[in-house]
């Protein structure tokens, strides 16, 4: 799996998390026990519910930096029942703020995309609180010994990545005049230098021309094989997905080796090897550096070539051009339909559907039958092994969903064992318990209230 770093000092744009959410409280079996009242009868209460975690999208956050750095996110367990029909509290639920654009990934499926101020999205569910033994009370089971424990909240590992939400996206090699371009038409000031991939980090400003407003963001440079992990490679190609508009600033004197008429061909192969979606954005090309002798060259070189597209020649430090190119900006960004550059997915579908549906049986490498399955899984996490009454009711379950049955026919025999989650137990071919659950302690309780009423009588 692809490990992510920091790209700089200030700027994350992807990390990956631990989420653990809150297991639920146990449940409690009690009876009550008062003077004078001989049929109190099972008064065990539920446990509580555990924590979700929650992610939120905030404009007051740029960067994943807070949430890299404390990458275990974990909710307290809720607390268990207890006597008198006293359920335990519920934990907290924990929310993990995050900036707006951002994509929640988990195995390799994206789950969710926040592109929106205020919007939340429920990461981990917490596990429900175990029932206490008064959810057991039947006709025929007056006072049962059997509780649950907690279910288990949901635990595994989600990435993080950034991807930042701009009407126009700046593009070219090194040293084409981006950030120069961004600090000359908004109020963002980003570093500007005279040497190759002084931007490590995407910026993002807001333009405002005739009355009206939209985002920029100058992209760190590209070169060619960027898609490939070249240069500062496809780490921030993700931040132009969101754009509309791409801006090519092409520099006339070129790039190293390369002359700037080879530019555009080379920048476009690279957006289009990293996704389909950057290949069908429109891009308005632009000549930077109007004051140097090479630009106008270029400029005819490339207005001929590429007819079809409109092809400007500014110069940031001259204010030239500047206005032309901000009216067909403005013109052109109501045209363009937004595409859907993420199409989440339901979290269910990251467990296999033939693990949700029912039972799996496979043997593990040492031989051992092991058992799968989504809700035989939790059946046994939330069974209290402590109690016998639990055992027995654990056992029925396991032949009235089959369980039983499956592994006759797969051919267990007396003494194997099989395992279910991180529990082992050795297969056994003796009959059920034929009595039904609480029948003796039934006929002990009407023996007692019989006396009681000849006492009374007396």
């Amino acid at each position: 799996m692809k490990e992510y770093t920091r790209t700089s000092a200030e700027f994350i744009d992807a990390c990956r998390i631990y989420l653990k959410a809150g297991n639920g409280g146990d449940g409690a079996a009690s009876f009550r026990r008062e003077k004078f009242i001989p049929f109190g009868g099972p008064d065990g209460g539920h446990g509580g519910k555990g924590g979700d975690i929650w992610f939120e999208a905030t404009s007051n956050v740029t960067t994943l930096s807070e949430v890299a750095f404390h990458p275990h996110i974990t909710v307290p367990d809720a607390s268990p029942g207890g006597g008198n029909k006293c359920d335990g509290a519920k934990s907290e639920d924990k929310t993990v703020y995050v900036p707006i654009g951002t994509v929640i990934k988990r195995d390799g499926r994206i789950i969710a995309d926040l592109k929106e101020n205020g919007q939340r999205f429920l990461a981990a569910k917490g596990g429900r609180g175990g029932r206490g033994n008064t959810a057991f009370k039947t006709q025929f089971n007056t006072a049962p010994r059997i509780s649950e424990k907690g279910e288990p909240g949901e635990c595994f590992e989600v990435i993080l990545e950034l991807s930042i939400l701009a009407d126009v996206g700046l593009i070219g090699f090194p040293n084409a005049g981006k950030s120069t371009l961004l600090s000359t038409v908004s109020a963002a000031r980003p570093k500007i230098a005279d040497y190759p991939f002084t931007t490590i980090s995407p910026n993002i400003g807001m333009v405002s021309h005739k009355g009206k407003t939209f985002a920029m963001a100058d992209i760190p440079g590209l070169i060619e094989g960027a898609h490939e992990g070249k240069g500062l490679g496809d780490v921030f190609l993700r931040h132009i997905l969101r754009t509309k508009l791409l801006i090519h600033l092409v520099d006339p004197q070129g790039f190293q080796d390369t002359p700037p008429e080879n530019a555009i061909k080379i920048i476009e192969n690279e957006l289009k090897s990293f996704s389909p979606i950057l290949a069908r954005k429109k891009i308005i090309i632009a000549v930077t550096k109007a004051d140097l002798p090479e630009a106008e060259k270029t400029y005819k070189k490339l207005k001929a070539r590429y007819r079809k597209r409109d092809v400007f020649l500014i110069s940031s430090a001259a204010s030239k051009g500047i206005n032309q190119l901000l009216d067909k900006i403005i013109k052109t960004l109501p045209e363009i339909k937004q595409e859907d550059a993420y199409k989440t997915e339901e979290k269910q579908k990251t467990i296999a559907p033939e693990v949700k549906k029912g039972l799996i049986l496979k043997r593990d490498p040492d031989g051992i039958m092991r058992v799968e399955g989504e809700k035989i899984l939790k059946i046994v996490a939330m069974t209290n092994f402590s109690q016998l009454d639990s055992w027995d009711r654990l056992r029925r379950i396991f032949k009235v969903i089959g369980l039983d049955k499956a592994l006759k026919k797969a051919g267990i025999a007396e003494g194997n064992i099989v395992r279910i989650g991180n529990r082992e137990f050795e297969w056994s071919d003796e009959p059920l318990p034929s009595r039904k659950p609480g029948k003796f302690a039934y006929k002990y309780r009407n023996r007692e209230r019989e006396e009681y009423k000849k006492r009374m009588k007396e």
